[in-house]
């Protein structure tokens, strides 16, 4: 069985709920005995519903990723579709052939990790590659040419 955290905090709760109660009762009565008795049983009955919750609280559920692999499994595979805001797309708005690198400008895009390689498209055909160095900053960062000749203007897309 699985405890969650709700179920930890619901028990929690009514201990310290009953404790504070019992101690509120003990400094007000001059007949501790007879309400600590009549005070036991409450105790006892709310004690046992918090372990009634918490056992219900705890019973595991099927997992987000389980629901998603079942919903995934019934649908027919087609286009995957990524939002724009997740794709890592950027342009070349620098080139220096002597050292061999460019400087690319990926905007409110996702920038890439050092180390990654993207393809360097003109006109929707691939025409080289680059591999991401940096640093980086703001939107822009540096990636060292792998293969192809670039252009300023040409766009980088992940590969």
């Amino acid at each position: 069985m699985q405890i969650s955290r709700i179920g930890v905090l619901l028990v929690a709760s009514f201990t310290r709920q009953i404790l504070a109660e019992q101690a509120v009762k003990m400094k007000r009565t001059v007949f501790r005995e007879t309400i600590m008795v009549n005070s036991y049983a409450v105790s006892v009955l709310k004690l046992l519903i918090g372990f009634v919750v918490l056992f219900l609280a705890g019973c595991k559920s099927p997992s987000k990723e389980t629901i998603m692999n079942q919903k995934l499994a019934g649908q027919k595979r087609g286009t995957i579709v990524v939002p724009a805001m997740t794709r890592t797309e950027g342009k070349v708005v620098r080139t220096n052939l002597k050292l061999n690198f460019v400087v690319l400008d990926f905007g409110f895009k996702r920038l890439p990790q050092a180390g990654q390689q993207l393809g360097i498209y003109r006109l929707g055909e691939k025409i080289g590659q680059v591999r991401v160095s940096g640093p980086f900053w703001e939107t822009y960062t540096v990636a060292d040419i792998v293969d192809g000749e670039i252009w300023v203007g040409d766009e980088a897309k992940l590969k």
